[in-house]
């Protein structure tokens, strides 16, 4: 009777150990908890935060402005005082005297090969009565004319001229004066209306 009773109770005793036994937890479940959890901590960002930070990182250009240059009727121009203009031109090697009928008439001139132009004005005035433009003048007038347009583009800029020949082009009213190869301009002399120089009056009576 015991042995009987004993080979019951090893039968049962699996069964009772699985009853006592709690449900095993899903080892897998707890990661996917986390990484939710996990999920959930991090900062949210919109998307325009994101342009804004971006925007303010992306390097700010500055635009490099070129040497505007000599420009005739502008930075260097009839009238402007001799100070100023070798300020902008530099200091002269030589200066040139032309004798005129009498000392007041007396002319000077600098002559700046490198920039193509020659300045001239009157013995004890401090101010410029001519500019000589060479044919080597990088420049421009103001109105954009250079040297080496063609004589279509100067009549667009200021007009018919008074009087034109196959050498020369004359604006007496305004002073200026442009020498004519093949129809296209090669130089030009600029003077003060009233001007004195010689040459000058040697220019508004040329025919």
């Amino acid at each position: 009777m015991n042995i009987l009773v004993s080979f019951i109770l090893c039968l049962m005793l699996p069964t009772v150990v699985l009853a006592d036994t709690k449900p095993t937890e899903n080892p897998a479940a707890k990661p996917t908890t986390i990484a939710k959890a996990e999920i959930a901590k991090e900062p949210v960002v919109k998307p325009e935060v994101a342009v804004e930070k971006n925007a303010k990182k992306a390097p700010v250009k500055v635009e490099k402005k070129e040497p505007e240059g000599l420009v005739i009727g502008k930075n260097l121009k009839i009238g402007m005082s001799l100070e100023e203009a070798i300020k902008l031109l530099g200091t002269p090697r030589a200066i040139k005297v032309k004798r005129g009928t009498e000392s007041t008439l007396d002319s000077l001139s600098i002559d700046y090969a490198s920039h193509g132009i020659v300045i001239h004005f009157l013995n004890g005035k401090g101010k410029i009565e001519a500019l000589e433009v060479r044919p080597q003048f990088q420049g421009r007038f103001t109105e954009g004319v250079k040297m080496g347009a063609k004589v279509s583009t100067m009549i667009d800029k200021y007009g018919v001229p008074q009087s034109m020949t196959e050498s020369l082009a004359k604006y007496p009213g305004k002073g200026m004066y442009f020498a004519l190869k093949e129809n296209i301009l090669i130089a030009a002399h600029i003077f003060d209306k009233n001007s004195k120089l010689l040459s000058h009056q040697l220019y508004k009576n040329h025919r």
